[in-house]
């Protein structure tokens, strides 16, 4: 089990008493420093406040932990923006009726890549209009989705 496995149910457990959901935990190194960065989400809008409420929360956390081992890190709370990458099921419920693009990491019906309208998912397999044509895809074999914005 890596550090950061040890720390996420703490982590976790916070976020989700502060009303939010986790919805990324990374740990990495950008040049000679580390960062701790913590990705929020909720059913509604996450505000610059609700990163800075969190942050000081999990901030005090950390240290009672002794998360960092004697590592420096920048903790950043953010959240996952309109462009947000999609991950779970709950995801792509959230966005039934919209356009998304997925990339697969095998083929389905001879294609890895499918640009289409979310109809439904559930069970693990998401259903995309695709040129007027149901397609089935399961979750488990897409390696990105995002949901494609357009405006007016």
């Amino acid at each position: 089990m890596s550090f950061i496995d040890s720390i996420k149910s703490v982590i976790e457990h916070k976020v989700q008493d502060l009303g939010f959901e986790l919805f990324d935990l990374r740990w990495f190194s950008a040049g000679t420093k580390s960062i701790l960065r913590v990705t929020i989400d909720s059913s509604k809008s996450v505000t610059i406040k609700d990163c800075e409420i969190v942050s000081r929360e999990l901030s005090e956390i950390l240290d009672s932990e002794q998360f960092s081992q004697d590592r420096f890190y920048t903790l950043e709370v953010s959240s996952p923006g309109i462009d947000r990458p999609l991950k779970t099921e709950r995801d792509y419920k959230r966005i039934i009726g919209h356009p998304v693009l997925v990339h697969l990491s095998e083929p389905v019906e001879g294609k890895k890549s499918f640009e289409g309208e979310v109809v439904k998912c559930e069970n693990g397999i998401l259903v995309l209009n695709f040129n007027n044509k149901m397609v089935e895809i399961p979750l488990s074999i897409i390696y990105s989705g995002k949901e494609e914005i357009r405006f007016k």
